[in-house]
């Protein structure tokens, strides 16, 4: 059966969830990397399977770390090559022939390939209700539409009021990709519009996104006083 929720797919409270993973080796963007981030001993297994060679493409693999069941979903090689309607399709199958291995009763997926690799709903939604529809478990698919959850929320508004001071020796920022931090820190709306800031890479972006998720300014800026919001 299909359910749906407003929220993103991880903080959906299921006790199995869906991630969209690659061949290449790289969790550096958007989901995957709230993933990586959340779950270090799932991230250094998929490192570990790529380095094997033991990812193939479809493919899903279940990974458990803390009580949460983690479907790594195959669904495209790299970014730079971005997943299709055929992919997906394939994916689906591999995890309805294999979802009984996992032992699951619940679900949630986000819209595959509507993240990263800009597939249209109107063409995937379809497609996923045809194939978990008739599965005699509970699956969620996640729109996330409702804007930032309380913890996103709490990192935009830390990012926004917390001195940026801290951050530039955590991450190793340079004065360029500060200048670009302080310009544009009101205008964010996700936590992931930092990403497509001028100068942000991946690695730069992975440890702000750390500092932020762990919460390491309160440790690391302890005397801050917090405004309410």
């Amino acid at each position: 059966m299909v359910k749906y929720l407003n929220c993103d797919c991880i903080n959906s409270k299921c006790s199995a969830v869906v991630n969209q993973i690659n061949l290449s080796g790289n969790m550096d963007t958007k989901s995957g990397l709230e993933f990586s981030v959340r779950y270090p001993l799932m991230h250094n297994d998929y490192l570990y399977r790529f380095k094997e060679n033991k990812l193939n493409l479809y493919e899903s693999y279940l990974y458990e770390e803390d009580s949460t069941k983690i479907i790594n979903m195959l669904c495209y090689e790299s970014y730079a090559f971005p997943t299709n309607l055929l992919t997906i399709e394939n994916s689906l199958k591999y995890f309805v022939n294999h979802y009984k291995e996992y032992g699951i009763t619940e679900i949630a997926f986000p819209l595959l390939g509507c993240d990263e690799d800009g597939l249209r709903m109107v063409s995937v939604l379809p497609m996923m209700e045809k194939y978990l529809k008739p599965l005699p478990i509970e699956c969620y698919i996640c729109f996330d539409i409702d804007g930032p959850s309380n913890l996103e929320l709490q990192m935009i508004h830390a990012f926004q009021t917390f001195d940026l001071f801290y951050l530039k020796k955590y991450a190793k920022l340079d004065d360029i990709q500060m200048a670009t931090l302080e310009e544009n820190k009101r205008n964010i709306s996700r936590f992931e519009d930092i990403f497509h800031f001028q100068g942000i890479t991946p690695k730069v972006y992975r440890q702000i996104f750390t500092y932020y998720y762990n919460a390491e300014y309160k440790q690391l800026d302890p005397f801050h006083q917090e405004s309410l919001f």
